[in-house]
């Protein structure tokens, strides 16, 4: 997954707590990278807690998976 946070931080998405809780001021939603179990969350971005108990949107279980994701819904 450490690919993933690269890829993440290369497209302006920040974790600033660096517990794997990305976000981005301009995407309504939180990305979480669970490094033990291989699976990468977007879930609504409820503000106060970066999407820890937001609603699930999409899950992927790798970074070409979520690179592909970018390049359809966001076009990055």
């Amino acid at each position: 997954m450490k690919n993933c946070h690269e890829f993440l931080k290369s497209k302006r998405w920040l974790d600033h707590d660096l517990d794997g809780r990305y976000i981005n001021i301009h995407h309504p939603f939180a990305i979480l990278i669970s490094d033990t179990e291989g699976q990468i969350t977007f879930r609504g971005n409820t503000g106060f807690d970066n999407g820890q108990n937001g609603e699930e949107i999409f899950s992927f279980t790798s970074v070409k998976d979520l690179q592909e994701w970018f390049e359809n819904n966001i076009g990055e």
